[in-house]
């Protein structure tokens, strides 16, 4: 079977490489000039199933009501971007209610596992290197009502059967002894030893090489239009280069798939969520830390990625605005003070490599994978912060459906089909 994957990023290359392993032609299109070039380019590096609660957590719409206007917000609403998320956005605080967030934030942490292991075999079978790390994530908290929070989160994890270390700032120290100069201002960490950590887009170089090394072929630079619908089934990808025929296609466009779907009147509820991150190169100024931290009230993440740190997060709601905002960028170089401060001292701005990119973010936090009303029309969107840790079990799901095998996971929680009335 020939298959059209929209979208050279985490998610499109590994369902081209699952769909590849199981026997198919595959044809990937995406208007970038190389593989990971949007979402997945410079994100924060980490592969932490421990930490897959979505964003809408309880409480979240008094959150953003408190941030309106603050540029230094976690969550930032852009004004302009309010018509585009009015439907998107009622559904997304509706999820925050706490059983439905703890069922959300249950079937993220079951694919993070999945993925995981997914991710695991690949890289023992093609001998993958990203500048994996796997001493864990540990998350701070900056004062005691932060802590209790964490310690809510640790205990619903443990629940689960998932393993996490509630420390003081003297055993997180030992753990990570880069935090010495920030632990006086902390109010605690917790460890969370399964997670691990990786350059992304690295990944995404490798795994393009070893599906071109399979036979499958690219189209760089190329815009997909909308989808060309014959009766119950897409006929062709249009694009700005002319049609694309296949048997089937997927979608795994980022936080654009929602637009191609459209074309075909399958309404997906995912929008773009804006990051930011700095990368700068480690040298022996720096506390030059051994893995990832992550500031649980700003939603910033501090990793090593091989010879470089790189500083990540933030969410701002602002449409495909690809503005890099000084503001924005400012918030990281703060953290990175809070943190790190010898990597602050000397972090000057021409060492900096500043980024943005569109994390494609679901209504309810879970990603959107799998079948449509269309029959040879398919999903693998959503994932917002979460694309790196769900991308080898996303992938591998949604091939096995393509291919009209029963996964390993039941499909429906994650599944387009769950949104009813859209």
């Amino acid at each position: 079977m020939h298959v059209v994957v929209v979208g050279a990023g985490l998610l499109g290359l590994s369902t081209a490489y699952a769909l590849l392993r199981d026997g198919h032609s595959i044809s990937l299109v995406d208007a970038g000039s190389g593989p990971a070039q949007g979402a997945s380019f410079a994100n924060a590096g980490m592969l932490s199933p421990s930490l897959t609660d979505p964003w809408n957590s309880p409480g979240i719409f008094f959150k953003m009501l408190r941030w309106l206007g603050r540029e230094d917000a976690p969550f930032l609403l852009r004004p302009r971007a309010v018509p585009a998320l009015a439907g998107w956005g009622i559904r997304f605080f509706w999820q925050s209610y706490r059983p439905r967030y703890e069922r959300n934030w249950a079937a993220n942490l079951r694919l993070g596992l999945y993925s995981m292991e997914v991710l695991d075999a690949l890289c023992e079978r093609e001998g993958l290197r990203f500048d994996r790390g796997r001493q864990g994530i540990l998350k701070v908290f900056r004062d005691p009502a932060e802590l209790a929070d964490g310690h809510a989160q640790a205990d619903f994890l443990a629940r689960h059967g998932i393993e996490t270390r509630v420390l003081d700032m003297d055993a997180a120290v030992e753990v990570e002894p880069a935090l010495a100069a920030a632990a006086p201002a902390l109010a605690g960490a917790i460890h969370h030893p399964i997670d691990e950590h990786g350059d992304a887009h690295r990944f995404c170089s490798e795994l393009e090489s070893h599906l071109r090394d399979g036979g499958a072929e690219f189209h760089y630079g190329t815009q997909a239009i909308r989808l060309s619908q014959r009766g119950q089934r897409i006929a062709a990808l249009e694009t700005h280069q002319g049609p694309m025929e296949a048997d089937a296609f997927v979608i795994a466009a980022g936080s654009r798939t929602f637009e191609i779907a459209a074309t075909a009147g399958v309404r997906v509820p995912v929008r773009p969520a804006k990051g930011y991150s700095i990368s700068f190169e480690l040298d022996d100024t720096c506390e030059s830390p051994r893995m990832p931290v992550v500031d649980d009230s700003l939603h910033v993440a501090l990793t090593p990625l091989g010879k470089k740190l790189r500083v990540a997060g933030t969410a701002e709601f602002a449409g495909h605005d690809t503005q890099l905002r000084p503001s924005r960028i400012q918030n990281l170089l703060d953290v990175l003070a809070q943190t790190y401060p010898g990597c602050a001292q000397h972090a000057e701005p021409e060492s900096l490599s500043p980024w943005c990119g569109h994390r494609p973010l679901s209504a309810d936090g879970v990603p959107v994978l799998g079948s449509t009303r269309l029959d040879n029309l398919f999903l693998n969107t959503g994932h917002g912060p979460l694309g790196w840790t769900l991308a080898a079990g996303s992938g591998r799901l949604v091939a096995d459906l393509v291919s009209g095998r029963a996964p390993a996971l039941p499909p429906e929680p994650y599944g387009v089909a769950r949104f009813r009335g859209l």
